[in-house]
């Protein structure tokens, strides 16, 4: 399974990343987790290869034209500010495993 983190800046992504990687890990849950930049979403998105797309909350506003340019089995979905902000990788795991297995 993989799952790709969006977001405008990096630095919490990047942390918040990680701690999802970790916590993956401990679990023995196979994924590739992995942030990216807002200006590389379309891109990613067009190479069809992931499960899950989560945005930051600062991209709440491009969140339908995210979702719309989406391929039809790839899931886009917003991250909840409380959770992001506290760079939570246990949360923010649980949530894309629930989205993903839905």
């Amino acid at each position: 399974m993989k799952i790709v983190v969006a977001c405008t800046g990096g630095m919490s992504t990047d942390i918040l990343v990680d701690r999802m990687k970790k916590e993956a890990e401990s679990r023995d849950i196979a994924c590739n987790i992995e942030a990216i930049h807002r200006n590389k979403i379309e891109e990613v998105l067009s190479n069809n290869d992931i499960d899950l797309l989560l945005l930051s909350p600062q991209l709440m506003g491009e969140f339908d034209r995210i979702k719309a340019f989406a391929p039809g089995e790839t899931k886009v979905e917003m991250l909840d500010m409380v959770k992001f902000g506290a760079c939570d990788g246990h949360a923010t795991l649980n949530f894309a495993m629930d989205l993903i297995n839905e």
